[in-house]
């Protein structure tokens, strides 16, 4: 059995993080007949030779599938279309965040 692991990092609150899960299930869902269910903060999908979870946490979200010996053939197409979704569903930091991690600190005053 084939397994593929996907973590990304998010900046929204869960509630904005699990609308971004739904919207990745309902694009896989669409392309690849998979049914899904949320139990809590983790949404369990699968379809005929496939399974998996996608958790959401306060920090990331991350999906975890397992694919059958037919499905295996496909790993490589069905990782890329998870992390295309995700990563093009997923908020960028905060610009101000950015900015300021990145300037050095100032000179303490005597």
């Amino acid at each position: 059995m084939s397994h593929i692991s996907i973590k990304r990092a998010h900046h929204s609150t869960v509630a904005d993080a699990r609308k971004t899960a739904d919207k990745v299930a309902a694009k896989l869902a669409k392309d690849y007949d998979l049914r899904s269910n949320w139990d809590g903060d983790v949404l369990h999908f699968d379809r005929s030779g496939l399974h998996g979870t996608l958790a959401v946490s306060a920090k990331d979200i991350q999906v975890d599938v397992k694919l059958g010996l037919l499905m295996a053939a496909f790993k490589g197409p069905i990782q890329s279309a998870m992390e295309t979704q995700l990563d093009g569903l997923i908020k960028p930091a905060p610009a101000a965040a950015k900015s300021a991690a990145a300037k050095p600190a100032g000179k303490a005053k005597k």
